[in-house]
């Protein structure tokens, strides 16, 4: 199984143990009261992160400065710019296939050998 779809099966498991536990929490619950008061309920927002980001996998073109030069899947050549945060698992060069989970400006969270 590839790592990607590891990601997506803890990932679908942790939004459905979040959703579970309010299911419940709201189960216990009378319909308009609150736990403590008795009177209306309380909104509980659930907040999320925005970004949690993407997966791109392709090839190396090359790499300056940090900035990962890549030709994904589809033939599209992207920019993937890392800092002191991104985890790279190994040094990658020219030809290498890479897959990197990046958010949604193209900044690289992970980097690591495609398999």
């Amino acid at each position: 199984m590839s790592i990607l779809n590891n990601f997506r099966i803890v990932s679908g498991g942790f939004v459905l143990c979040l959703g579970l536990s309010i299911a419940a929490e709201a189960g216990e619950m009378k319909a308009g009261q609150s736990e403590k008061q008795g009177g209306p309920a309380e909104q509980k927002e659930v907040t999320l992160p925005k970004d949690w980001g993407h997966f791109i996998q392709g090839s190396v073109l090359r790499v300056d400065q940090g900035t990962y030069f890549v030709k994904d899947l589809n033939g599209k050549n992207l920019r993937l710019a890392t800092d002191h945060t991104t985890q790279v698992m190994g040094e990658f060069k020219k030809g290498d296939h890479i897959l990197a989970k990046v958010t949604g400006q193209n900044h690289a969270l992970s980097i690591i050998p495609a398999p």
